[in-house]
């Protein structure tokens, strides 16, 4: 368990926004959606991490980060299932495959392979 992070530590949390913002200014953006998606999987998977001051961070300030649009709105969107209370749980597994999506698409979420498979389908046509 990380108690680092944990509960009334507000300025640890400005902490991980400049470190995010930093990572960003330093062409390593790519990081911070890990970043974002492994704190979600512990707060999901594992009730880990989950205070209110992390989740209003995460929503407030944290996706904020990345200035990537689709996949700052695919890391909310999956935040908003996951927080939604209908049991949604983002899994290790999901992580994972979210990365290595990314890798191999240069996008974290499907919408953008369901697209493109679709281009190609109509370019070849």
């Amino acid at each position: 368990m990380v108690t680092s992070i944990g509960p009334g530590s507000s300025h640890n949390y400005l902490r991980i926004s400049r470190i995010l913002k930093c990572l960003s200014e330093l062409g390593l953006e790519h990081l911070n959606g890990g970043f974002l998606l492994h704190v979600l999987n512990e707060q999901s998977e594992h009730n880990q991490l989950d205070t209110a001051g992390i989740r209003s961070s995460m929503d407030r300030w944290w996706a904020n980060c990345i200035r990537n649009e689709e996949e700052r709105k695919w890391i909310r969107d999956t935040i908003q299932k996951v927080w939604s209370k209908d049991g949604y749980v983002f899994t290790r597994e999901m992580y994972e495959q979210a990365l290595e999506r990314r890798r191999d698409t240069g996008y974290l979420g499907a919408k953008r392979q369901a697209a493109e498979a679709t281009s190609t389908t109509t370019d070849g046509a």
